[in-house]
């Protein structure tokens, strides 16, 4: 146990930034976490945001009281604090003296007897908006997960039931919906132009399918594009969809839907690798990876069908106050705001 502690602390850099892992055996539970030193306070004594080896030396005894005080794993016999904590910095491979931006712990959780329901509670992030998740790899034996821990929900289920799983990828699929403003945006230019509960149902079935498809793709079989492609497309396609509909207007055509339809899913499929990200290392085999596929498509589906639900409500409101021809006014406004923006995340986008 200690060489293996020490030579994760030899090669402490190496340990990607808010990421870790949780390894049960037995009656105890080793864990390895990046922390964002910003999580941590009265420790940058020169106000660079930034830990050194000797503001961590200085102040070694109050961060690892921090880190007791806000890393634990409960269970239905009580809480288990960290034990036999080490520290070290995380410093770029290039400068292995510079100050770093993360802490690297290590340490044991003793589990009781008979404990059963293992949860993780983490109170420790960053105060950039980057610094705000950290992802937890836990094995046991040839079992395996990945808890994904926010200040909204810093508390994660260790090796769930499938159903607690399931649900758990609901919230998460739910929440990466309603949370991203360009999948919100863009599945609003597509409500915006199809208002028959008939086509509605059509566009939120091809939207859902064709990130389907990318997920599976991603996840089952590896399919990985840079993010640095990714998100500019994502912004093109809210652009590419407005347009249309503004020059089918114009032109007063009469697109077939399967066209329209065909659009919506060919642009869903570039959404579903934003969305990928979410599921990019699941840290489950075989039958997991299906109830995690399942359970993050399911809360889409939900997180879509709130989304149109309330873009209904507006649009009925919208036209109870100014008729059909508010309605048309409101929907056209919205699709030049959309190019508007969609252009904007762009070239933003593109040049960073």
């Amino acid at each position: 146990m200690m060489a293996w502690l020490t030579a994760s602390l030899a090669h402490a850099h190496l340990v990607v930034s808010q990421r870790g892992t949780l390894n049960i055996v037995g009656d105890g539970a080793y864990i390895v976490l990046s922390l964002p030193a910003s999580a941590l306070s009265g420790i940058d004594d020169d106000q660079d945001g930034l830990l050194s080896v000797a503001e961590l030396r200085a102040h070694g005894a109050s961060i690892e009281a921090q880190i007791k005080r806000g890393v634990a794993l409960d269970s239905d016999q009580g809480r288990s604090a960290l034990e036999g904590i080490m520290l070290n910095t995380a410093p770029p491979d290039s400068t292995p003296s510079a100050p770093s931006t993360h802490l690297v712990v290590l340490g044991r959780f003793a589990i009781p007897a008979q404990a059963t329901k293992l949860t993780l509670a983490l109170q420790l992030f960053g105060t950039r908006a980057d610094e705000q998740t950290e992802q937890i790899a836990v094995t046991r034996g040839t079992e395996s997960q990945l808890i994904t821990l926010t200040p909204e929900h810093p508390r994660g289920s260790v090796l769930p039931s499938t159903w607690a799983s399931f649900a758990e990828q609901v919230r998460l699929g739910a929440s990466h919906v309603l949370s991203g403003a360009d999948h919100l945006l863009f599945l609003l230019v597509v409500l915006a132009a199809a208002w028959n509960l008939r086509q509605v149902v059509l566009a939120l079935t091809c939207f859902t399918a064709g990130h389907a498809v990318t997920l599976v793709a991603c996840v089952w079989y590896g399919l990985s594009v840079p993010a640095s492609w990714v998100e500019p497309a994502i912004a093109a396609t809210i652009v590419a969809m407005a347009v249309f509909d503004r020059w089918s207007t114009h032109r007063s055509l009469a697109h077939p839907v399967v066209i329209r339809l065909t659009w919506v899913f060919v642009c869903a499929l570039i959404h579903g690798l934003g969305l990928a990200g979410a599921l990019s290392d699941l840290g489950v085999d075989g039958m997991g990876k299906v109830v995690s596929l399942a359970g993050f498509n399911a809360g889409i589906e939900l997180g879509q069908i709130a989304v149109a639900l309330t873009a209904a409500l507006v649009m009925r409101g919208v036209r109870w106050l100014g008729g059909p021809a508010g309605l048309a006014k409101a929907t056209r406004l919205a699709s030049y705001l959309s190019m508007a923006l969609g252009s904007f995340w762009f070239f933003q986008r593109a040049l960073t």
